[in-house]
């Protein structure tokens, strides 16, 4: 079961899940703890970070 739970946190921040939704989500009082415990640096993840900036500046402008 934990396997699960860490893989559902894991996978919840890198599709861009609020923190604190997911904090609620899990049971945790500090989402300080959700992101120490569940946020790794994964593969392509400064890239991913580069296209959803991107994005964002596009659709502003």
């Amino acid at each position: 079961m934990h396997a699960l739970r860490h893989l559902f946190a894991s996978e919840a921040i890198d599709e861009g899940v609020d923190v604190y939704i997911l904090a609620d989500l899990l049971g945790h009082e500090d989402p300080a703890f959700t992101l120490r415990r569940y946020v790794h640096r994964g593969t392509g993840a400064v890239e991913k970070a580069r296209k959803a900036i991107g994005r964002r500046y596009r659709a502003a402008a």
